[in-house]
């Protein structure tokens, strides 16, 4: 009965043979690896191509946010360039009817020098009358000039502004756009990185 400890040895040969301790493969366990290898690259093949398939999809997701954010700059734009017409017409418009005003107002007043000049009348009377009346037509003159230029300063501040918020528009939409770039870039370069 105690010989048995010999027969302990007959199982240290096959351990010899096992695999792990560098023995030869049994058709059967090849195959068993070969199909462990291949199921294992499936895996890796799946989630490569889901990480590939989400990277398609935020870049096509940022190109659509790029080319909303294009469209309503070029919306903005336009009616950015429509309001500035429009308020450059209704300028132009109160301009030149001042200057109506004001030319009336002088030809009024070389009227009346005219007609003062070819009078004989010397009255104290008519010339105190002429004197107010060209008093009158000249603060009227610089009340209107006056309010020329306030507007003329009021077109400017609001033209100012305009383009300044064209031009913050213009900064976000390329800050947005590289920034999306870069983020698709990057996702790439780590793709690639992962496939080597």
């Amino acid at each position: 009965n105690f010989k048995m400890g010999p027969k302990k040895a007959a199982p240290a040969k096959k351990k010899d043979n096992n695999p792990e301790n560098g023995g030869e493969l049994t058709p059967e366990e090849r195959a068993k690896m070969f199909m462990l290898t291949c199921q294992a690259l499936q895996l890796q093949l799946a989630e490569r191509a889901e990480e590939a398939s989400k990277a398609l999809a935020a870049k096509r997701e940022y190109a659509s946010r790029v080319d909303q954010i294009a469209r309503d700059y070029d919306e903005e734009k336009k009616m950015t360039f429509e309001i500035t017409q429009d308020m450059t017409r209704q300028y132009k418009s109160m301009q030149e009817e001042l200057l109506g005003r004001i030319n009336k107002l002088e030809e009024t007043i070389q009227d009346l020098n005219d007609r003062l000049a070819e009078s004989d009348v010397r009255q104290e009377r008519v010339l105190k009358d002429k004197n107010s009346i060209i008093q009158m037509k000249d603060d009227e003159i610089a009340e209107l000039k006056a309010k020329m230029d306030d507007m003329a300063e009021e077109f400017g501040e609001m033209l100012r502004e305009t383009l300044e918020k064209m031009r913050e528009r213009i900064e976000i939409s390329t800050n947005s756009y590289d920034g999306a770039e870069l983020q698709v870039q990057q996702r790439i370069e780590e793709l690639k990185m992962s496939d080597t």
